[in-house]
């Protein structure tokens, strides 16, 4: 009689349990509202943050994940719920059997409708480059500064709506997470809890995903009409960048986004000279400063972060200077890589040797060869006009004669104290050597060597100023090489 009773019963056990595993449906998880990339340079490691708006009944809801195909770290995925966490709980998390690349939340909610809910993992594959790009106004006295960031996707994963952030500094991680996303994923938790983490990251991987947590509402759609602005945080041995506003960033497709414009940064030229490269010429250097921009009453401008400097280090990248002319065309005079950029610290470019050239004139010029071809050639006149500064001190406790001597690489007409020479506007090739400003005796020894004399005063810094400009005639390639006759 036991035996005839026992049987119905568990018959009837098993189709319930059928029926109830019936109703729970399988979903996939909704578009995001949101997503945030904080990218570590440093150890190719980005902690991302997806906002979803969930949609659940009433009973157990299960919500599937899947990473197939991307560089996630499937031991760092953590989910919240971060509304009505007293109607809705986080049951647990599952693996199903036989997929290495996809778990499934177990969602028990009392209530039918929409939550809010965070996806948090690390990925690998995302990096950033900062590049700057720099115009001087005519008078070469102020900057204009554009500062990018291009970001490579290379993580196999789309993330669209996304905010970006920036990290300078350096983390230690126990493990690559190249390698620790192409792991098994690991089993399920031992007790349910409302933030559940699929296992424990390494020590130093949750320290820098909690040094940088933030609230829900920092995750909320920025409005598109908003101008972007880059927030800029400094968070213990680490910096922060923000750039304010989502943009999609596409695998395989890198996106520049705009992180500084920062107008009419003072600038400075700086002119150096150094017997390391034969010391003939002065080099010249555009420097700009990383602090906050002042008004002409010399008190700080009241900018945004995009908009200023001295709020933060600069990331290092690529300097790119350009000079801009009158009519607004602009010439690229040189650019460098630059390491990371402290407060207060300074951007220097060498711009090449200090010289101007004008006066250019081409015309052409027809020689005769011979009785039969007459030949045309291109001839150009121009004045290329060199600035040298040298700066001497005296250690002797006494007075001290100097005598300097400088080689040109022309026949030299000099300008020494007094009336201009009559030759000096002369269209004759040379170097024409301005040292009439020169305190003391100057004269010329031959047609390349000038001499100059100072008195030095005991540990009294005298400084010299002049000018050489090289009147010079190029001749230019032959315009006549079919050799066509003309008649003489």
């Amino acid at each position: 009689m036991a035996k005839r009773l026992f049987w119905p019963v568990l018959g009837l056990l098993f189709a319930f349990a059928a029926s109830a595993e019936a109703a729970v449906d399988l979903v996939t998880l909704p578009t995001r509202e949101g997503t945030q990339l904080t990218i570590y340079n440093s150890e190719d490691i980005t902690m991302v943050r997806e906002h979803r708006l969930l949609t659940v009944k009433e009973g157990v809801n299960r919500i599937q994940f899947s990473w197939a195909n991307t560089l996630i770290d499937p031991t760092s995925i953590e989910f919240r719920i971060l509304d009505k966490q007293d109607k809705v709980d986080l049951v647990d998390t599952t693996f199903p059997a036989g997929r290495n690349e996809a778990l499934q939340w177990n969602i028990k909610s009392q209530m039918a409708g929409k939550i809010p809910v965070e996806i948090r993992y690390f990925t690998s594959g995302i990096t950033w480059a900062a590049d700057y790009v720099g115009v001087a106004n005519e008078d070469e006295t102020k900057l204009n500064v554009t500062g990018y960031v291009r970001v490579t996707n290379s993580s196999g994963e789309v993330y669209d709506n996304a905010q970006t952030r920036m990290v300078v500094g350096n983390i230690n991680l126990v493990e690559k997470i190249a390698d620790l996303a192409r792991r098994p994923p690991p089993g399920p938790p031992k007790t349910p809890v409302s933030v559940v983490t699929a296992a424990p990251m390494a020590k130093s991987e949750r320290r820098a995903a909690l040094s940088f947590a933030i609230d829900a509402a920092e995750m909320s759609a920025v409005k598109k009409e908003a101008p972007k602005e880059v927030v800029k945080q400094g968070l213990s041995e680490y910096f922060l960048f923000t750039i304010e506003g989502r943009e999609d960033i596409k695998d395989k497709e890198p996106k520049r986004l705009v992180a500084l414009k920062a107008a009419e940064v003072p600038l400075e030229c700086l002119y150096k000279l150094t017997d390391r490269d034969g010391g003939q010429g002065f080099t010249k250097f555009y420097r700009f400063k990383n602090v906050k921009l002042l008004d002409e009453k010399g008190k700080e401008k009241k900018l945004s972060a995009m908009e200023n400097l001295g709020l933060s280090p600069l990331p290092n990248g690529m300097v790119r200077l350009y000079s801009e002319y009158k009519n607004k065309d602009l010439a690229y005079v040189g650019g460098t890589e630059t390491k990371y950029v402290p407060i207060g610290d300074r951007v220097e470019v060498n711009v090449g040797p200090d010289k101007q050239t004008t006066n250019v004139v081409v015309r052409q010029y027809k020689r005769r060869l011979d009785d039969q071809f007459v030949l045309y050639y291109d001839l150009t006149d121009y004045d290329e006009t060199f600035f040298y500064e040298e700066e001497l001190v005296s250690g002797k406790p006494v007075d001290a004669k100097v005598e300097l001597e400088r080689q040109f690489e022309a026949n030299v007409v000099l300008w020494g104290p007094g009336e201009q020479p009559k030759d000096w506007d002369s269209k004759s090739e040379g170097a024409y050597v301005d040292l009439h400003q020169v305190p003391g005796r100057v004269e010329r020894v031959d047609q390349n060597h000038v001499k100059y004399f100072l008195d030095l005063k005991p540990g009294k810094k005298q400084l010299v100023n002049y000018k050489v400009t090289y009147k010079r005639l190029k001749q230019g390639p032959e315009l006549n090489p079919e050799r066509k006759r003309e008649p003489l």
